[in-house]
């Protein structure tokens, strides 16, 4: 059953009884629904049974994203650099500096992971979720 999206703003429209513009009103609305103010547009995703919702702006979702995939494109390269190794695929005397390269990268990455995950805890530990990977 598709989402259907609901809209408010702060300035009123005629009333409209197609079923496009119930849909836009919330009258089958079925979990998803973006609200217009003058302020931003809030998209929800929500579903009835859902007791605690977190609003973060889209900027910061889309920066955990980017993070998540500049991590999984570093340990696939990882894994990539580690089986041409296995496989003999690199010459004897360069695999010590790839090594440490690839162990920058993964370093890297995981106290960048680590730092957003402080981030994203500090948010769940205001719910009833609790911090998440506690180590």
């Amino acid at each position: 059953m598709p989402k259907s999206i609901r809209t408010t703003s702060n300035t009123q429209t005629t009333a409209n009884n197609t079923p496009a513009h119930q849909a836009l009103n919330g009258l089958n609305d079925d979990g998803l629904s973006i609200v217009l103010n003058k302020q931003c547009k809030v998209i929800d995703l929500t579903s009835p049974n859902d007791d605690e919702v977190i609003l973060i702006p889209s900027r910061m979702l889309s920066d955990i994203a980017c993070d998540i995939d500049g991590a999984a494109t570093a340990l696939y390269d990882v894994g990539q650099l580690l089986a041409l190794m296995h496989y003999d695929k690199i010459e004897a005397h360069t695999v010590p500096a790839l090594a440490r390269l690839a162990h920058d990268a993964t370093d890297t990455w995981a106290s960048l992971l680590y730092e957003k995950l402080e981030g994203i805890n500090a948010t769940l530990a205001m719910t009833g979720y609790g911090k998440e990977g506690s180590q």
